[in-house]
């Protein structure tokens, strides 16, 4: 809504004009309408602990609004991320200011920012990125400053286990270090 309010102009309008035109994002869209065109994974949910898998396929992510409307493949994901480090989005003065962050507390170390989270890297250093979920679908990706990015996405959600979660952060851990997370050594 401030994103209308401020530009006179739709959330999918500027999402497209200031991330998916300019990054060349071939797989990703704002949906327009209230199923997922083209192909793409299904998605479950389990509604309790011995409840059988739902396909939540065809609830599309446009009823979150902004909060789940984009629909990307991870290869954009890395892209969006490589280009939002390597300056290709903001200038230097506001991607610092992106980039300041405030711990958590979390015992994992991760810290918030302005929409990116930092977490420490297995052997030193950090990623930045971003988690996300909506019915059916759960998404964790990373980038370095030094240029790897890893996106790792899974088709259940909720209904997943912790278990889940933390093999997602540890995936894309090794990916971004090249090193065996340590939960896996």
């Amino acid at each position: 809504m401030i994103i209308e309010k401020v530009t006179g102009h739709t959330y999918g309008t500027e999402i497209r004009e200031r991330i998916i035109e300019p990054l060349h994002l071939c797989d990703t869209y704002v949906p327009r309408g209230t199923t997922i065109p083209g192909p793409h994974p299904r998605g479950y949910a389990q509604p309790g602990e011995d409840a059988p898998l739902l396909d939540v396929t065809r609830m599309s992510p446009s009823v979150g609004g902004s909060a789940g409307s984009i629909i990307s493949s991870g290869t954009d994901v890395n892209r969006f991320l490589g280009g939002l480090l390597r300056g290709a989005l903001l200038g230097p003065a506001e991607l610092r200011e992106m980039m300041t962050t405030r711990p958590t507390r979390n015992a994992d170390g991760r810290a918030y920012g302005l929409g990116l989270e930092s977490r420490p890297l297995p052997g030193g250093g950090l990623y930045w990125g971003h988690t996300g979920d909506f019915l059916g679908y759960e998404t964790m990706a990373g980038a370095t400053v030094d240029g790897r990015q890893a996106t790792v996405m899974v088709n259940l959600g909720p209904g997943s286990s912790d278990a889940q979660s933390d093999d997602i952060e540890a995936a894309l851990q090794t990916a971004l270090s090249g090193r065996r997370s340590p939960a896996h050594q």
